[in-house]
């Protein structure tokens, strides 16, 4: 198994939360077509046109697993390990074996892995669930203890960007009435790489808050640019992780996530990235309305 070679390395590099570029679709799969479509693709953040693609850009830095973060309902982790893109894989020269949690590739001597996580909207804020099997989906925009209770006790619980304020991508504990019960229903706070400004207010109260309530605080990506994988990740320890199946390995994981057994390397995104991801949000919010409008 692919999986028991991972256990070679002394060092596992995970990062938790990447949506890998903007929109759940294979975008860049077909050329553009009209001018709507190609406004869009002008606009749009670099991204991949397959697996191998991906593979081949987390070859190039020090990440083990990297989790490929479905938005809301969106599916872009089946979709970017569906079968016909692992076959692309195969054909560029990877070894792959999927399971019911990650899916594992192998080239030359370097294994790498694909988990899956979803970040989902909740009336309190964004959430964050990692580790989670294929397929599985949570329902958005419900209030959160109902989201909660969607998960099981293995999934890890995180508050992403836990502490920012803004329109439509607010944290759970920006809102929060209870800080201290609230930490009682998380696994983790995140340190997030897209909340990059000099002195972020959100991402010193999440080390503020984790520090005052004792709760592990995990750094991730929540990458949208293929430049931002590998650049954020939390290092474990490889002899306090299991390897006899990957449910056990993923189990190993956010076992020792929640008792803090780990460390990070945290590595802002540039902000001309974070801006740029700012507008694509806005420019495709207006180009849908355009559209909706016009189908009237």
């Amino acid at each position: 198994m692919l999986l028991e070679q991972l256990a070679k390395k002394e060092k596992l590099n995970v990062d938790f939360h990447n949506h890998l570029h903007t929109g759940s679709l294979l975008r860049q799969k077909e050329k553009p077509k009209g001018f709507k479509e190609r406004a869009k693709n002008l606009l749009l953040e670099e991204g991949f046109s397959s697996l191998s693609g991906i593979l081949d850009r987390i070859m190039k830095t020090e990440l083990d697993v990297l989790h490929i973060t479905n938005s809301n309902l969106d599916s872009r982790y089946e979709d970017w390990t569906s079968l016909e893109q692992i076959e692309i894989a195969i054909q560029a020269g990877y070894q792959i074996e999927q399971g019911g949690y990650y899916i594992f590739a192998k080239k030359g001597e370097r294994v790498i892995a694909l988990g899956k996580s979803q970040e989902i909207a909740t009336t309190r804020g964004h959430f964050l669930f990692a580790g989670i099997r294929r397929n599985k989906r949570f329902s958005d925009r419900k209030p959160l203890e109902e989201t909660l209770r969607e998960a099981n006790d293995d999934e890890l619980k995180i508050a992403d960007h836990p502490y920012a304020k803004l329109k439509g991508q607010n944290g759970i504990m920006a809102t929060s009435k209870n800080q201290k019960e609230d930490m009682k229903k998380i696994d983790a706070l995140e340190r997030n790489g897209n909340f990059c400004l000099p002195f972020s207010l959100a991402n010193w109260k999440a080390i503020k808050y984790s520090e005052k309530y004792d709760k592990p605080l995990v750094a991730d990506s929540d990458g949208h640019h293929p430049r931002d994988i590998g650049k954020t990740h939390n290092t474990f320890n490889s002899k306090d992780l299991i390897y006899i199946s990957e449910r056990l390995f993923r189990d190993s994981i956010n076992y020792a996530v929640r008792n803090n057994n780990f460390d990070y390397h945290f590595s802002p995104i540039p902000f001309w990235r974070v801006f740029h991801h700012a507008m694509m949000i806005g420019i495709h919010y207006i180009l849908d309305k355009l559209s909706k409008y016009k189908a009237k």
